[in-house]
């Protein structure tokens, strides 16, 4: 009998990621370049991105998320991690710093 082994790709997360559809922005140039983006997953310590066209984007830059339930907008630095085309992983830097809030016009 042949059996047939199914090799997925497998990535060791520190924490779950959740599924989620959230609208976010990507911010690049201390804010003067921003461009939207669909946060598909998200966990503590991460999340996977996918963007409306392709930017090859910078090591580092800001994830700017509109939180629905208060509708008040969050910062969050980021390193990219991976990008295949349209889909970017990134994982959160915490540095210890707060959130920083982020002016309506930027939202």
């Amino acid at each position: 009998m042949i059996q047939n082994h199914s090799f997925e790709h497998r990535v060791e997360r520190r924490a779950p990621r959740q599924r989620t559809l959230k609208a976010g922005r990507i911010a690049i140039n201390e804010l003067t370049s921003t461009f939207e983006v669909l946060i598909r997953d998200m966990s503590q310590t991460g999340a996977r991105l996918v963007m409306s066209d392709v930017y090859l984007l910078p090591e580092y830059f800001d994830l700017i998320v509109l939180n629905p339930n208060t509708g008040r907008r969050s910062r969050t630095h980021c390193q990219l991690v991976w990008q295949k085309a349209l889909v970017v992983g990134v994982k959160f830097i915490r540095d210890d710093l707060p959130v920083k809030l982020v002016p309506d016009h930027l939202g």
